[in-house]
């Protein structure tokens, strides 16, 4: 873990940009009007008795967990689509800590900011462990000011869940597959893309353990291909018997979202129905069938090029494509400085919501693809000039996407 010394400078890293992000909330009003385009925001948020450069920091999806907190999935419309971590974590903050005497939307931003600042102090641990400490520093710079990196301070579960998501391949990494198993658990729980966690892991358990080198150097001429796969056999038994163990721990990381399903499934007749309710949301959704990443990314194409007028909507458009298509090319450059297994998972994450043939929410979905922050950080320590660009031109994307979330645009 970093030192003390190192956990008060990511703290006060952390402390800066929130105060950055907060006094952009300030002025949000002064730059753009208040044009919220999600609904229950006049019904909700201002009930709250906070102000409003406070209180829309739950804006869109964040109406959504407030509405889980407070009066669970029975009978509300088609929010199953959310799973149940940050709710219940929300509820049971306010119960056992707060006494039930609570603000949910304050006990929710509180529980998000708290895990961003988790999320950057174990990622640092992470990223030191794998790489070094120049490009630790410069990963954490790169995930605070990545241009929709407000949804870590938002009422959403992109800081619970990265954070959950770190911390399975840091103790992964440190080979403590129990607690591997219970991030992943919890990860489930809280994103639907959290299951690739157990592939992933599994896959790490075997980067770490099985000799494959011992498949290649075969001595037998005589029918080499049969002799491989009676050697891979024989040493996946091997591989098994030996860590039954930590597969164990691995694939009990699925229960997270088998509970909900189960859940789903007794009170709705649909195990599936979290992702059968989508289509309600719009957006370009389906969920009749799987659409290729080529159609999904003809269709973006195709709306850049016939969307009018120019307005926050294009913009919208036009960010959803560039987080459908740079990101995967951030994805692979930075294959070269991670493991394949945090590859396997990030790429996962990234396919899985194109498959509703849309890039709508990419520019935040793409927040939890953490090899492209490494990536990024080795671009900024590798080749300045360019780093020094991709700060400025972030940055300036960041404060414009936080006034337009702020004010109630959508952005992702």
């Amino acid at each position: 873990m970093p030192t003390t010394q190192e956990i008060k400078r990511l703290t006060f890293l952390f402390v800066g940009w929130r105060i950055l992000l907060f006094l952009i909330g300030v002025i949000a009003p002064l730059v753009l009007p208040y044009k919220p385009s999600f609904p229950y925001y006049d019904e909700m948020l201002p009930h709250y008795s906070v102000p409003q450069w406070i209180y829309s920091w739950a804006n869109f999806d964040g109406v959504h967990y407030l509405t889980i907190a407070e009066k669970g999935y029975i009978g509300t419309g088609s929010i199953q689509a959310f799973f149940p971590l940050l709710p219940f974590v929300m509820l049971h903050t306010m119960r056992m800590i707060l006494g039930g005497h609570f603000n949910a939307l304050i006990t929710g931003l509180f529980i998000t900011n708290i895990s961003t600042l988790l999320l950057i102090i174990i990622f640092y641990a992470f990223v030191k462990k794998i790489r070094n400490t120049r490009v630790a520093w410069l990963s954490i710079i790169a995930l605070l000011l990545f241009p929709t990196s407000l949804f870590f301070a938002a009422l959403y579960t992109e800081s619970l869940f990265l954070l959950l998501v770190v911390a399975a391949f840091y103790f992964a990494e440190k080979k403590l597959w129990l607690w591997a198993g219970l991030a992943t658990l919890f990860a489930s729980a809280t994103r639907v893309v959290g299951v690739f966690l157990v592939p992933a892991l599994l896959l790490e358990l075997t980067l770490q353990e099985f000799n494959y080198v011992s498949v290649w150097k075969l001595k037998s001429k005589k029918n080499p291909y049969q002799e491989m796969s009676k050697k891979f056999i024989q040493e996946s038994v091997i591989f098994i018997k030996e860590n039954w163990e930590e597969i164990t721990w691995i694939l009990i990381g699925a229960l997270g979202a088998v509970f909900y399903m189960v859940f789903l499934d007794i009170n709705f007749r649909d195990p599936l129905y979290f992702a059968h309710v989508q289509s309600s949301f719009g957006n370009g959704r389906t969920t009749n069938a799987f659409v290729t990443y080529p159609q999904v990314l003809y269709r973006s194409i195709r709306i850049l090029i016939t969307a009018r007028p120019l307005d926050f909507k294009y913009w919208s458009y036009f960010q959803e494509f560039l987080a459908g298509t740079v990101t995967l090319v951030g994805l692979f450059f930075a294959a070269k400085y991670v493991k394949f297994s945090h590859l396997f998972f990030a790429l996962a994450a990234f396919v899985v919501p194109t498959l509703t043939g849309s890039f709508s929410s990419m520019p935040r979905y793409v927040l939890v693809c953490f090899p492209l922050y490494i990536g990024i950080g080795e671009l900024l320590h590798n080749h300045k000039k360019v780093g020094i660009v991709w700060i400025l031109v972030s940055s300036a994307l960041l404060v414009f996407n936080t006034l337009l979330f702020i004010q109630g645009y959508w952005v992702a």
